[in-house]
């Protein structure tokens, strides 16, 4: 749909708001899928809503993704734009079309900066609802949750109906007065989530599920080979499993949202045979638990996922700070400081996946505890270190109030000249021996790198980007302790600084030394190397010498073609200073971290 100018799309707005009231898009019978029962059903944990124009009430017919490629129609339909951004420039446009399209409700990724102001203005125009996606969770975690919502809103009745979102044990034992048996709520890999009362004592096999947590291994094996797994995996159906020597007979159905198996439904006869009816009512059963299936496993086994994502935005500065602050339990004010650990070979063999494994688990251990994100492909361990303000501190700032506090830039390091009644980096600086002693047990060699303190949680990926220039420092240069924060290797780490500022200029400083190592590399000559020991010697020659193991008059020599080809002039400050930052760029300098 190609975009058109802002004002000539204002009319088509207001058409819009006056088609929202036609007759056709009313409400529905009360019991009708609506917005509201939608979002109730699993969702609303997943999404923020911006705008509502027409009310929660509105009716939904169905769940769509996005295309713009398309002209469609979509009334009625909450629309799923997966690769647009809240505070993106399109963002707007896709409102837009959505409208045009008559959607319910339009869900969009909801960015650090927050929904645009001309997204904002737009919604405000259009009938059609803005809803923006938690960061914690996958699109297609959303989409199963909609449809799932979708599916029970509306058409439940009974004692499941009144269940509390996720309370799996008061969803068994109503499911068990709905089917008339004892029931059990597994997971696809057989475990148990919860089961309900049994009024005259549960048989064996029963028994054997519940306490072990999930169905014997060797029943599953019996399961298997009889083909009964295949057929409950695969059908859409009850499947009957008929009463054995001890065991009296079971149905059972797979949950599921869409394509995707959540878990399965078990009910065994309780005393009595199951009757007639029973089948029926396990099917409602079965699509009344996918929305409970889905927020349980959005609480649980993505928990720690969520918690892992808040805390990558958190130090990747994408954050949105209170949204992730609260997906942590912490305040976004929380004071914090980021230590980056790299796991480099040991003298013997060593495995670096299980020295980052220890080394996460240390941080967990560590209290308060760290918020851990490996990189394993690079041998990598962050930890988002969360500090507790001293208590002198904490009671003046409450003494005082914020509106005292001289202002300071979210996220800033406090200023050298006014600090802490007591250093706050004590406990990074523990935690930093404790990860190093965790990876040198793995038989590895261990650099830790403790990034600067910040005030609040908005500064984590400025402590995250200090620690990363400390590990590079500790990785290039030799005769550093393996622990070290910036403090401890402040000339280095402002020559490392200097360098990279440096090396962003254009047109690049080290030009000349670009043309040394081409010259080198063509005629095999060492001359980039030579005046690198040059420069490391402060122009000692017979150090110079010494350090290359050649003879004083072939480095003179040397120094000679250096000015000739080159046009070198050593006598000339500016000219070595250039030529030290060209070095360092290219890793020639200092001189104990160069490749020799």
């Amino acid at each position: 749909m190609p975009p058109t100018p802002d004002d000539a799309r204002e009319p088509e707005d207001a058409r819009q708001a006056e088609d929202a009231r036609e007759p056709g898009d009313s409400p529905g019978p009360e019991d009708a899928p609506t917005l509201a029962t939608v979002l109730a059903a699993g969702a609303g944990e997943a999404v923020e809503v911006v705008t509502v124009p027409g009310g929660h009430a509105v009716p939904v017919r169905g769940i769509g993704v996005y295309d713009p490629g398309e002209t469609f129609s979509a009334r009625g339909h909450v629309l799923v734009a997966t690769g647009v951004d809240a505070s993106s420039p399109a963002a707007a446009d896709v409102l837009r079309a959505a409208a045009r399209a008559k959607a319910a409700a339009l869900v969009l990724r909801r960015g650090a900066a927050g929904p645009a102001p001309r997204l904002l203005d737009v919604a405000r125009t259009v009938p059609t609802a803005l809803l923006t996606r938690a960061p914690w969770v996958e699109w297609t975690e959303l989409i199963a949750l909609l449809r799932a919502g979708l599916a029970q809103s509306g058409g439940a009745e009974g004692p499941h109906a009144e269940v509390p979102l996720g309370d799996l044990p008061a969803l068994a034992n109503a499911f068990a007065t709905l089917v008339g048996g004892a029931v059990t709520i597994e997971d696809p890999e057989s475990r148990v989530l919860a089961y309900s009362r049994t009024e005259n004592g549960a048989d064996p096999l029963r028994r054997l599920t519940i306490l072990g947590q999930r169905v014997p291994r060797w029943r599953l094996a019996e399961l298997g080979a009889s083909g009964f797994l295949r057929t409950l995996w695969t059908s859409d159906d009850v499947v009957h499993r008929p009463a054995e020597e001890r065991f009296p007979e079971r149905l059972a159905i797979a949950v599921r949202a869409g394509e995707e198996v959540l878990g399965s439904l078990w009910v065994a006869a309780d005393g009595t045979p199951l009757g007639p009816g029973a089948r029926r009512a396990l099917r409602e059963a079965a699509r009344t638990a996918a929305p409970h299936l889905l927020h349980h496993r959005l609480r649980t086994r993505t928990g720690s996922t969520r918690r892992t994502q808040a805390v990558r935005a958190l130090i990747d500065g994408t954050a949105d700070v209170p949204s992730a602050a609260a997906t942590l339990g912490l305040a976004p004010h929380t004071p914090c400081v980021v230590l980056s650990v790299l796991v480099l070979p040991g003298t013997g063999q060593s495995d670096p996946a299980r020295a980052l494994h220890l080394a996460a688990l240390q941080a967990t251990a560590h209290h308060p505890a760290g918020l851990t994100v490996r990189e394993d492909d690079r041998h990598r361990l962050d930890v988002l270190l969360p500090l507790t303000p001293h208590p002198a501190e904490q009671s003046r700032a409450s003494q005082q109030g914020r509106a005292t506090e001289q202002p300071r830039p979210s996220g800033q390091p406090r200023p050298s000249g006014q600090p802490r009644p007591e250093d706050p980096g004590r406990d990074a600086k523990r935690l930093g021996r404790e990860l190093a002693a965790a990876v040198r047990g793995a038989g590895a060699r261990p650099l830790v790198a403790i990034g600067s303190v910040r005030e609040e949680l908005a500064g984590a990926a400025a402590s995250r980007r200090a620690a990363h220039l400390v590990l590079r420092v500790l990785g290039a240069r030799e005769g550093l302790p393996e622990v070290a924060g910036e403090e401890d290797i402040r000339a280095a780490l402002d020559a490392l600084r200097v360098t990279d500022a440096v090396a962003a200029l254009t047109p690049p400083p080290d030009g000349p030394v670009r043309a040394l190592l081409t010259y080198d590399e063509e005629h095999r000559t060492d001359l980039a190397r030579t005046l690198a020991a040059y420069l490391d010697r402060f122009g000692d020659v017979p150090a110079t010498a010494k350090l290359l193991a050649v003879h004083p008059n072939t480095l003179r020599y040397r120094l000679r073609r250096l000015h000739d080809l080159f046009g070198v002039d050593l006598a000339d400050p500016d000219t070595r200073l250039v030529a030290e930052l060209g070095l360092r760029a290219a890793g020639l300098l200092p001189w104990a971290a160069a490749p020799h």
